[in-house]
């Protein structure tokens, strides 16, 4: 019996103290700066006091980390149980979080990072709840033994980071080509990266991420052989932020955008909207560094950008917004020019030519643009299309509206049409014959070709008035009756009397009577002849060479 009461009795004994004993402490502890059994015999007042020392080396690196010692890492944080926390409590833990570690993603490589980082592990267990911001702010980190260590605290589960589980087994940093593939096989990795490394209102992605960034989506860009919408969609966030001027994302980002929209521009067709936004965008980039006194080599660089997307994509025109901000960058013709010596740039040009004259017609500081370039750049492969842009756009305005053709409204055209004959006349006048040689031009009506020639010259209402553009045309007309005419006008105007006529006027007439000397039509060449003052207009040099060249020309048909 007495027996029976004392087992009973020690029992009692023994439940009172099992209960009264403090909890053991684990044998093991997750850790980054110690081995799991060392972790294991660290208190968590150390852990916080370690903590706080590099955030005091952090602190001086930038400011911003002072911001987290009453927060992140105050005194209270030690008595925090998350498992013990409402949604709302933990929602805001994990803002701060997030923000710290973005924070941290550009100093990691510092010790004292991981001093901070083994707090959180410790007190927030960032490795279980926030994996994501986690895994993102170490991950340009690859190629160290820290990512290495902290990786292996991570269980990625089935999400979409399961492929850095090969860490866990080899224990050896993972080179960037294991990233670049796990990115192609799964664009929600590529993807996320992007969105990580893009700026918004409240965060800055650090240089080591961008750079890790831009390298990552050029590397998968040039691995694929085919590159698809989602792809682009998926790294445009990561682009346009690189391209939005006056944010604090600075040269690599800026850098590091242009680079991803050139490769994009020669390796896929993008959609027209994203093209004309692309190009709105860079011009804007080019702006701003035109105007930076150390920004020339990023113009340079935003400005070879801009051309290499408008000549490898299907552009028609530069968009207005990107149209004016070149037209306002200073020196700009110079600029071409340099840029021309070195690199192909005619399709850009042409384009950007024939965009300056469709808007010249009603705004003069393009017209004044557009003539600077023509006067600067050399531009013989592109003198017959932006003749043949001239002079449609003149006729397109004389068709919508008669009145216009006694309004002055071509002078623009004819200012511009003379300074290219003037920089590359053979050019010119090749591409004036061209143009009245399209079967769509010679459709039409003699009396609207006439319409044009007033749009040309302003306010010459007189159909008989002999001008510049009558001239022009008429000499290289298609039809033998109406280059016939150019000398009946002549005649019948006089202008060869005047004494003072104007000595430009007097070549433009030398020009088109040497050309119709030479004509293959022989009443062409008659009327030429019959031209009054016709040695007072031509040297006895030309004259005899033309001469000469009629005889051969008669006795080749007498033959015949």
């Amino acid at each position: 019996m007495a027996s029976s009461i004392a087992s009973q009795l020690q029992a009692i004994k023994s439940f009172i103290q099992t209960d009264s004993e403090p909890q053991k402490r684990p044998l093991t502890r997750p850790s980054v700066l110690y081995n799991p059994k060392e972790a294991a015999d660290i208190d968590i007042d150390t852990i916080l006091n370690i903590a706080l020392t590099g955030l005091e080396v952090l602190g001086g690196v930038d400011e911003r980390f002072r911001n987290y010692k009453g927060d992140l890492f105050s005194h209270k944080s030690k008595e925090l149980d998350r498992e013990l926390m409402g949604v709302d409590h933990n929602n805001r833990i994990n803002a701060s979080i997030s923000s710290y570690l973005r924070l941290l993603s550009g100093h990691l490589q510092l010790p004292a990072s991981l001093k901070t980082l083994e707090y959180l592990i410790r007190r927030y267990k960032i490795h279980v709840y926030n994996i994501e911001d986690l895994v993102l702010c170490v991950l340009p980190y690859h190629d160290t033994h820290a990512f290495v260590r902290i990786i292996q605290l991570i269980n990625t589960g089935n999400s979409k980071w399961k492929f850095l589980d090969g860490v866990n087994m080899s224990g050896a940093p993972p080179p960037r080509s294991v990233i670049v593939q796990q990115c192609i096989r799964d664009m929600g990795v590529l993807e996320a990266l992007c969105n990580y490394a893009s700026a918004t209102k409240k965060f800055q992605a650090s240089r080591p991420v961008i750079s890790f960034c831009t390298a990552v989506i050029i590397e998968v860009l040039g691995s694929l052989s085919t590159i698809d919408s989602d792809t682009v969609n998926r790294i445009l966030p990561f682009v346009t932020s690189g391209l939005q001027t006056g944010t604090k994302g600075g040269c690599d980002h800026k850098a590091g955008a242009l680079m991803i929209v050139g490769l994009l521009a020669t390796k896929v067709a993008l959609n027209h909207k994203l093209v004309n936004s692309l190009i709105r965008s860079v011009a804007q980039v080019a702006m701003e560094d035109a105007k930076e006194s150390t920004g020339l080599p990023w113009f340079r660089l935003s400005l070879m950008a801009l051309i290499n997307l408008v000549q490898s994509q299907s552009v028609d025109t530069i968009p207005k917004k990107a149209l004016e901000i070149l037209r306002d960058i200073r020196d700009i013709a110079r600029i071409f020019l340099e840029l021309s010596k070195g690199f192909n740039i005619d399709r850009f040009l042409a384009i950007l030519l024939e965009s300056l004259v469709d808007q010249s017609s009603s705004d003069d500081s393009y017209h004044l643009a557009l003539i600077s370039i023509i006067d600067t750049v050399p531009l013989k492969n592109l003198v017959d299309n932006i003749v043949r842009k001239i002079l449609l756009t003149c006729m397109k305005l004389s068709e919508k509206d008669r009145k216009l053709a006694s309004s002055g409204t071509g002078t623009w055209a004819k200012k511009i049409l003379a300074a290219i004959d003037k920089k590359n006349p053979s050019q010119f006048q090749g591409a004036v014959h061209k143009f009245l040689q399209d079967d769509k031009v010679q459709s039409k009506k003699e009396d609207e070709v006439l319409e044009l020639c007033k749009v040309l010259d302003g306010n010459l209402d007189d159909s008989m008035s002999v001008s510049d553009s009558k001239i022009w045309f008429a000499s290289h007309h298609p039809e033998p009756k109406i280059r016939r005419a150019t000398f009946s006008g002549l005649n019948r105007s006089a202008i060869l009397k005047i004494k003072s006529l104007d000595f430009q006027r007097l070549v433009n007439i030398k020009d088109a009577v040497l050309r119709q000397l030479h004509d293959d039509d022989l009443t062409v060449v008659q009327a030429a002849l019959s031209l009054d003052g016709l040695t007072e207009i031509l040297s006895p040099p030309d004259l005899l060479e033309a001469l000469h060249n009629v005889i051969k020309k008669c006795l080749s048909f007498l033959i015949s």
